[in-house]
């Protein structure tokens, strides 16, 4: 039987994947961690900060060709670590993965190292937050000794903010664009002008794109009116009120992106989503029935969901090449979703449903998670 107020050390960063987890934990759960509620009020959307003593760690571990280790010093009943950072303790333990890269570098770390932490019997749960991650997980390593252990627990994310959501009433539909500055290019951004481009010429659009440019962009762009490049910082609150709370459709024809949190964002917000169809995006997107799908060639991941043997810099080889079926599929799949009104709400109503009571909604994170916590104190 679960034990009342069961303590667990949470092993966190400050990744909005992981600010429900805080928020809102499974019911008689006691987080211990550095990590608070309000860590996450006034967080920049996946802005990361990390301790001074982790990042000598993690890089003294790089040199040294082990994967990401941490030794708990709290007391607690259980630790929960998230991201891949391996347990050294001799008590119960889970970890959750994005990637089988989450370890470290799957090429250079001592896999024998890994393996026997996570064959170990403090090792209870590895938790993917995917398919897509447990299939890179299952190609990366020889994982015979630990597949039992392998379950996928999706991230979930909170709705609370829905009520204050006041659809504005306007003739321009709304296109919004997430993504970090340095990853401009990588998440797709030339390819969503160029079609925009196209898109403003038929329809009255208008596209925010919460970024920061880079220069060559600003130049070109940055006079336009239905263009708005939104770079200035803001809470958690004013992102989902002002930003999402006023668009129509979300758009991320994004390369690199191995979970794409934004999108879940989005669909709490209840918009249609138009993304490409890498890694765990089309666990995310159904296609046809929360938003469309795109086909891309271009990708981090092979088709093991490895990693590029070889290395890319995605960013730079976008920026100096064109790539038109890419355009062409965002301008045909915006096009009916601007087109369609009723299909815009159906799909936004769909995936709202998906993170209030579907797949990545707290209570089925929570449910799931806690049902691990009990099986992890009884083994």
């Amino acid at each position: 039987m679960m034990h009342d107020n069961l303590k667990v050390y949470l092993l966190a960063g400050l990744h909005p994947i992981y600010e429900s987890l805080v928020k809102f934990p499974p019911s008689k759960i006691q987080y211990i961690s550095s990590i608070s509620p309000k860590s996450f009020d006034s967080l920049e959307i996946y802005k990361k900060e990390y301790e001074t003593k982790k990042r000598v760690i993690v890089k003294l571990l790089t040199i040294l060709r082990l994967p990401r280790m941490f030794f708990i010093t709290k007391n607690c009943d259980l630790i929960h670590s998230c991201r891949g950072v391996l347990i050294l303790n001799r008590k119960p333990w889970v970890i959750d993965i994005e990637h089988a890269g989450s370890f470290g570098d799957y090429l250079k770390i001592n896999k024998k190292v890994l393996i026997k932490l996570l064959s170990s019997k403090y090792c209870k749960k590895i938790l993917p937050h995917c398919m897509a991650a447990a299939k890179s997980l299952d190609s990366a390593y020889d994982i015979s000794g630990f597949k039992e252990k392998v379950e996928v627990l999706y991230p979930a994310i909170s709705t609370h903010f829905v009520k204050k959501l006041k659809r504005r009433k306007n003739e321009k539909i709304m296109l919004l664009f997430v993504g970090k500055g340095k990853s401009f290019y990588r998440k797709g951004g030339k390819e969503l002008l160029q079609a925009f481009d196209i898109l403003s010429k038929r329809y009255d659009v208008k596209l925010i794109m919460k970024t920061e440019p880079p220069e060559e962009i600003k130049r070109k762009y940055g006079t336009r009116r239905d263009i708005e490049f939104f770079s200035k910082t803001i809470s958690r609150d004013e992102l989902f009120i002002k930003i999402y709370g006023t668009s129509d459709i979300f758009v991320l024809p994004t390369y690199v992106d191995s979970f794409g949190y934004v999108l879940l964002e989005a669909m709490a917000a209840g918009l249609p989503l138009v993304s490409t169809d890498i890694f765990a995006i089309p666990e995310i997107i159904e296609d046809g029935k929360n938003g469309f799908l795109i086909h891309t060639p271009i990708s981090d991941f092979k088709l093991n969901f490895l990693y590029q043997d070889k290395y890319l810099d995605i960013g730079n080889y976008i920026k100096n090449r064109n790539f038109p079926n890419i355009v062409h599929q965002l301008v045909d799949k915006l096009s009916i979703l601007i087109e369609d009104s009723s299909l815009r709400k159906r799909m936004g109503r769909y995936g709202r449903r998906l993170v209030e009571k579907g797949k990545f909604s707290i209570r089925e994170r929570n449910k799931k998670l806690k049902q691990v916590y009990e099986e992890a104190l009884k083994s």
